[in-house]
């Protein structure tokens, strides 16, 4: 996984961690997953101490990319602080004191780890103050700032939880989904909520699929939402 930007990265993980329903969160599954198999060399389902290092040194790579030490880098200055702050990192995860780590400690405690590391990240947009929110809402047409990002990866939550069946596109029976999320900072600040009733929503959807071939893309789903959901609120 290559993310180009810090603030890419922190919207990843924050995605990743607020739902085990997201698909950010199967990428980090994923992730999670691969440090263990790399790092389980015998090839007996568990890593053990000796293998232990190299899991924990897959995991933080990408982490440390961005600047984060999330892994007690901090505390390893050199070959025997490191040993011994990993072995104490080892016993804490091995909860059953059998000497492996199976992939469901490892993975309860690295989701459990990271909701803690990155406590002090930007919260999802959705999920932010009005006047953040608002602030967000009005950087909507400059592309290049930290908000419109924020914005844009705001839309791909909406329209990947809206595509329930995987296709890449959002079907009129997924659409409302994708609205209600879309519009639900709008309806906590008791501010002005677009396409509320069944006939608006589908008179929306129709001037949103352009083709008409009875779905949208994401593209069509941002260039309509930044335009008359979010352009609104500002």
């Amino acid at each position: 996984m290559d993310f180009t930007n810090k603030d890419d990265f922190n919207f990843f993980m924050i995605r990743a961690l607020a739902s085990n329903q997201d698909d950010a969160y199967i990428e980090l599954y994923n992730l999670l997953l691969r440090s263990f198999v790399v790092a389980d060399v015998d090839f007996d389902g568990k890593v053990s101490l000796d293998e232990f290092d190299g899991m924990i040194e897959n995991a933080a790579a990408l982490p440390r990319k961005f600047g984060y030490q999330w892994w007690d880098e901090a505390n390893c200055p050199d070959e025997a602080s490191r040993k011994k702050v990993r072995e104490e990192l080892f016993k804490k995860i091995d909860q059953n004191n059998d000497g492996g780590i199976s992939f469901d400690e490892w993975l309860a405690f690295a989701l459990d780890h990271y909701k803690g590391q990155t406590s002090g990240l930007p919260k999802s947009l959705d999920d932010e103050s009005q006047d953040v929110f608002v602030a967000a809402c009005k950087k909507s047409g400059d592309t290049s700032s930290a908000e419109y990002r924020r914005l844009y990866w705001f839309h791909w939550k909406c329209f990947q939880a809206a595509d329930a069946d995987r296709d890449g596109m959002v079907s009129g029976d997924e659409f409302n989904k994708m609205i209600d999320m879309a519009t639900s900072a709008q309806k906590r600040f008791g501010l002005d909520v677009p396409y509320k009733t069944d006939e608006e929503r589908s008179a929306m959807f129709k001037q949103m699929d352009e083709n008409g071939d009875g779905s949208i893309s994401f593209d069509e789903w941002l260039d309509f939402s930044l335009k008359q959901i979010i352009a609104k609120v500002a």
